[in-house]
């Protein structure tokens, strides 16, 4: 009894205390409510905004991601054409260094080629000074040889490999034709003198006539007879009379038909009657041959 008394006592103080704490601690609560609220929105939205960012973020992963694979795919073909490329400079170099070598093959041939047509060229040019100072010289001392005939009764020149003495008509042939006259001696003369001296000079006697036989030689057929008869008249006298070397001489009938001039004039038909004396040296010999011209 006693202790409930005490009890009720209790409540009867402590009630008006609790009347003042109760208004204060729901206050507390209000604002610690608000506050929690009002920062619960200030992380909703901050939420909100780190979603937008990283949702922004994961947008640039994926373009960058499709970049990327864009520049990879882009590297691949260009390390495909980069591989492609090397090895067609590799077959390039090497297709390069095949024609280089073939060309300086052909370079290093054509030289040797070309030193070999100087060289033949030089020995040709060497050959032929030789050979016309051989022919000049056989001309100049048949001409001195000559000097005691008129110049207007011969022609001295050179053609080709050869000395050519054209001896005319009246000079070396008695009027009837045949037989060698005594001004035809002194020119066999010189010509044997040079032979002797020459023996390696050959002589060929081309005797040439016009179109009319002489008419108190009942023994002639045609000119060709003729013509041989005058070119073996000389040839024989050379090596009787002379002593010359009968392997030196060759007797060449022509006839009438390789003429200087017309033979419708009595002068026309001397002129055409002549004895050409071919004189042919040893020369030095050349051939295009000699080198392949290729």
């Amino acid at each position: 009894m006693l202790k409930t008394r005490r009890n009720l006592l209790f409540l009867l103080l402590l009630t008006p205390f609790l009347a003042c704490v109760r208004p204060k601690i729901h206050r507390a609560e209000v604002a610690a409510r608000a506050a929690a609220e009002a920062r619960e929105k200030v992380l909703s939205s901050t939420l909100d905004e780190r979603i937008r960012e990283n949702n922004a973020l994961i947008q640039q992963v994926s373009d960058l991601s499709k970049t990327v694979g864009g520049q990879e795919t882009s590297i691949k073909s260009l390390q495909t054409e980069l591989n492609a490329r090397t090895q067609s400079m590799g077959e390039s170099a090497g297709k390069l260094a095949s024609e280089k070598a073939a060309l300086q093959q052909d370079l290093a041939q054509t030289k040797q080629l070309l030193d070999k047509r100087n060289a033949w060229l030089n020995d040709l040019k060497s050959k032929n000074v030789s050979n016309q100072a051989t022919l000049n010289a056989i001309q100049n001392e048949l001409k001195n040889g000559l000097s005691a005939i008129q110049a207007t009764e011969y022609s001295l020149n050179i053609l080709n490999d050869a000395v050519m003495l054209s001896v005319s008509d009246k000079l070396l042939f008695e009027p009837s034709g045949s037989t060698v006259s005594s001004s035809g001696k002194t020119a066999l003369t010189a010509i044997a003198a040079f032979l002797s001296k020459n023996p390696t000079v050959d002589l060929d006697v081309e005797a040439h006539t016009d179109n009319v036989l002489p008419p108190k030689d009942k023994s002639l057929q045609d000119t060709w007879d003729w013509s041989l008869r005058r070119a073996t008249n000389v040839v024989r006298m050379l090596i009787r009379d002379y002593n010359v070397n009968a392997n030196q001489l060759t007797p060449i009938a022509k006839g009438e038909f390789y003429p200087l001039t017309s033979n419708e004039t009595a002068e026309g038909r001397q002129r055409n009657r002549r004895t050409v004396c071919v004189l042919r040296p040893v020369l030095a010999n050349y051939s295009i041959d000699a080198i392949k011209w290729e």
